[in-house]
C-alpha cells in the first residue's frame, strides 16, 4: 500500500541518484516569511513586560476610552491602522464578550497577567498506625528487626 510498486508510472523511486534537490522541509522562519510576503523588516520589539502592560490598560479602559485604538478617525467604519492587531483582536474579544454577557476573555486575560489562581485539594486519609511496643524484644530480635529494616529502606531485597 505504502511502497513504490513497479509498473507504477505517476512518479519516480528514491534512489541514491534521484534525491530531492532541497532535503527536508525548509528553513523559513515565520519572521523571513513576513518580511519576504510585506517587503517590510520584521523587528518585535515589545517586551513580555510591556505586552502585560497594555493588556492591563486594556481591561481597566472603559469602551469610550478604547475607541479611538479600534476605529480609524477618518472612516469609522475601518479599524484604525496604527493600532497593533493583537491589540484589535483582544478588544473586539472583549467587546463581542459583553455584547453576550461572557466572561471568558477577561477571564483569560487576568490569568496571563495575574497568573492562574491555585486551587486546594481536599481528601480524607485514614490511616491506621498501630504503635509497635519494642521493649518486649530481646537484644538479638532488636538486631534482627534492625537488619530487615535496613533491608527494606536500601530496597535491594538483600541482593548486594
Amino acid at each position: 500500500m505504502a511502497r513504490f510498486e513497479k509498473g507504477n508510472k505517476q512518479g519516480n523511486r528514491f534512489t541514491s541518484e534521484n534525491q530531492p534537490k532541497r532535503k527536508g522541509r525548509g528553513k523559513l522562519s515565520v519572521l523571513n516569511y513576513i518580511r519576504q510576503t510585506t517587503g517590510k523588516r520584521v523587528d518585535p520589539q515589545s517586551s513580555k513586560e510591556e505586552i502585560l502592560k497594555v493588556i492591563q490598560h486594556i481591561y481597566e479602559s472603559s469602551p469610550s476610552d478604547l475607541e479611538p485604538l479600534i476605529k480609524d478617525p477618518n472612516d469609522p467604519h475601518k479599524p484604525n491602522p496604527n493600532t497593533p492587531m493583537w491589540v484589535l483582536s483582544i478588544i473586539s474579544a472583549i467587546n463581542t464578550d459583553m455584547r453576550y454577557g461572557r466572561t471568558s476573555t477577561i477571564e483569560m486575560l487576568f490569568d496571563r497577567v495575574f497568573g492562574k489562581a491555585t486551587q486546594t485539594i481536599e481528601g480524607e486519609i485514614n490511616t491506621n498506625v498501630n504503635p509497635v511496643d519494642l521493649s518486649v524484644l530481646t537484644t538479638e530480635e532488636l538486631l534482627q528487626y534492625n537488619a530487615l529494616l535496613e533491608k527494606i529502606k536500601t530496597g535491594n531485597n538483600g541482593k548486594e
